[in-house]
């Protein structure tokens, strides 16, 4: 199949978009819509030294590989690997003692989706909020890839030569979060788009929510 964009053979099918794409027009895609999310969500600033924790996974080791490409040509932003430990707390300690401001976690589009949703039916909104500043206990975390599907950051680390691994869920032991993963990945095969849209429509009421706490007077 042709790409949607050239006349070059296509590596990549989007469901949700109906474009077919060929190497080099899938990788200014996906390499555009985390550009994207970064900007808008303002998860990368001067001065920051942002770690990406590394257990092996193909996902982990793609993130790095773009923030590292993204930044290479930077002075006033860090990129480090944090070795594989246990769970986000031991991260953060780790991050902490290695003068890191920010973790980057390669959490992708389906998961992202199914925790925006079990927050909504949960009534927690404010949760999915992309990070907090105010918390000073924990380091923000920010998802560069959230708004990427598995097979594509798998396709993504292929091409570059990154071994492909399996992703174990960091949520697979919540009930509510298993069974709305389970529906949502069932309902996107009818409707692709899905999950996109869950995804934004979280973000921007989370983000809603954080401004109106801004502008209400303290106490209120």
């Amino acid at each position: 199949m042709q790409c949607s964009k050239c006349r070059k053979e296509s590596i990549v099918y989007q469901p949700y978009s109906g474009q077919h794409l060929c190497r080099d027009h899938f990788i200014n895609d996906l390499e555009a819509k985390v550009k994207r999310a970064i900007r808008v969500h303002q998860w990368m600033r001067p001065g920051d030294h942002i770690g990406v924790p590394l257990d092996g996974n193909s996902s982990g080791k793609a993130l790095l590989f773009f923030l590292d490409k993204l930044t290479g040509n930077r002075r006033d932003i860090r990129v480090s690997a944090i070795p594989a430990c246990e769970g986000i707390a031991g991260y953060q300690e780790m991050a902490r003692d290695s003068g890191i401001t920010k973790i980057a976690i390669a959490t992708m589009l389906e998961d992202a989706a199914a925790s925006a949703l079990a927050d909504v039916l949960q009534g927690n909104v404010e949760r999915h909020i992309p990070y907090s500043d105010d918390c000073a206990s924990t380091l923000p975390l920010i998802t560069p890839l959230s708004h990427i599907p598995a097979e594509e950051i798998a396709v993504y680390a292929r091409v570059h030569g990154i071994t492909e691994e399996k992703l174990p869920c960091p949520q697979e032991n919540d009930p509510l979060y298993t069974e709305v993963k389970a529906m949502l990945i069932d309902y996107s095969k009818r409707h692709p788009a899905a999950p996109h849209a869950v995804l934004n429509l979280s973000e921007s009421l989370a983000l809603t929510c954080r401004k109106s706490d801004e502008v209400l007077p303290h106490g209120a």
